[in-house]
């Protein structure tokens, strides 16, 4: 498809589109468990146990599946599904931008008087982390997601390139039979991309690149956290979590109908481009 790009870039804005027959579907930080755990929490446990050593043995084990299927060619398929973004990929993110404040305001105003945790998840998943700089390092970074190896403009962006590559192979071969446990697995692996990504980084010549790295280094577990939060409400909205309450129900249903808004945009945008 021509436009797989923007079809995955759907699921950075926290959302689950219907999407149109052979599209890829994007590797989301677990499935959420049958209660609602802080997102916060669970990335700061998560972290605590990544930096004492405790993942190292799962990271090894993954690190040789990859050496495995690098030298197998393996990689290919995946490689060959990233196609970049269109030229005016701009447009559809613009719009997908809007009902994404859209959507925000409305859950806010859904908890306005409440205090509760599950409140505090749909406040943190509504919180804009990011000032413009912030924003547009972000934005170009998740970029090479969709590009295939040897594209980047440089050396430097090809090492990028080569990194996301190998994770999202890894986050694509995680098989843990326990969510919960296979959830946090998923969220080492991530902060164990963005180590690599700011080792190698220190060798860089591009200087602007280094910077972007930098400018996400300060918030990257409260993304990491708001991404866990995310996949909890999507859950809500699918189906996968029953609601409990009045409160839960309205936030489905404003979950539901923004996803359905959001699936109706992407379908429509690609089949225009998939004209061209």
């Amino acid at each position: 498809m021509k436009n797989l790009a923007i079809i995955l870039a759907v699921f950075s804005l926290g959302s689950t589109p219907i999407l149109p027959k052979g599209a890829a579907q994007s590797v989301v930080i677990g499935q959420p468990a049958n209660s609602f755990r802080s997102g916060l929490d669970a990335v700061t446990s998560v972290r605590k146990s990544f930096d004492k050593g405790e993942y190292n043995t799962f990271l090894k084990e993954m690190d040789s599946l990859y050496i495995a299927a690098k030298e197998g060619g393996e990689l290919d398929q995946i490689a060959n599904m990233r196609t970049g973004f269109s030229e005016d990929w701009q447009q559809w993110e613009a719009k997908a931008q809007t009902l994404q404040q859209e959507k925000n305001q409305e859950l806010l105003k859904a908890v306005a008087d409440q205090k509760t945790p599950f409140a505090q998840k749909i406040r943190s998943v509504t919180t804009e982390l990011s000032d413009t700089s912030e924003h547009k390092a972000i934005n170009h970074l998740a970029s090479f997601r969709q590009m295939a190896p040897n594209t980047g403009k440089n050396s430097d962006e090809n090492r990028l390139i080569d990194i996301d590559l190998e994770y999202e192979y890894k986050a694509l071969e995680l098989n843990d039979p326990k969510p919960q446990e296979k959830r946090e697995k998923l969220c080492a692996l991530q902060m164990a991309k963005f180590e690599k990504i700011r080792e190698v980084s220190r060798e860089f010549k591009d200087e602007s690149l280094k910077k972007e790295i930098d400018l996400m280094g300060p918030h990257f577990d409260t993304r990491l956290a708001q991404k866990w939060d995310l996949a909890d409400l999507n859950a809500l909205a699918n189906g996968k979590i029953v609601p409990k309450d009045a409160v839960e129900e309205k936030i489905a249903s404003i979950l539901s109908h923004y996803q359905e808004k959001l699936s109706d945009l992407t379908k429509h945008f690609v089949a225009e481009q998939d004209k061209k």
